[in-house]
């Protein structure tokens, strides 16, 4: 009878434990591909098209998919000692989403990197 009772409650400690572990994965994933975007967009010849496709690679190659890119200050746009910055938003579908009335269980996990033009 007690199992019957807890159960439920170790399941969702179980997916939430999960889902964090999710989340740290893909927020490391995302923290790269920002910083790749950012060194693609510190190059001059560079143009946001090359920092997108860059990110988009490295993305890709980790298995996420649905993520946007914006960047600021790229290739030839910027001049010698200013700052290139490159954000990366993924939405992540949590797995205790399904079992929270109201909630889609999407979070967006964004990352930004900066790099200074030399």
């Amino acid at each position: 009878m007690e199992f019957a009772l807890l159960l439920p409650v170790l399941i969702v400690l179980i997916m939430g434990v999960l889902d964090f572990a999710r989340a740290f994965n893909v927020m490391q994933v995302v923290t790269n591909a920002a910083r790749e975007g950012a060194r693609a967009g510190i190059i001059p010849t560079n143009t946001s098209a090359t920092v997108t496709s860059t990110v988009n690679t490295y993305l890709t190659s980790a298995g996420q998919s649905g993520c946007s890119t914006t960047g600021t200050n790229l290739g030839s746009a910027a001049a010698a000692g200013a700052t290139t910055t490159v954000t990366v938003t993924c939405p992540l579908q949590a797995l205790t989403g399904t079992l929270i009335p109201g909630w889609s269980g999407t979070i967006n996990l964004s990352q930004t990197a900066t790099m200074r033009h030399e």
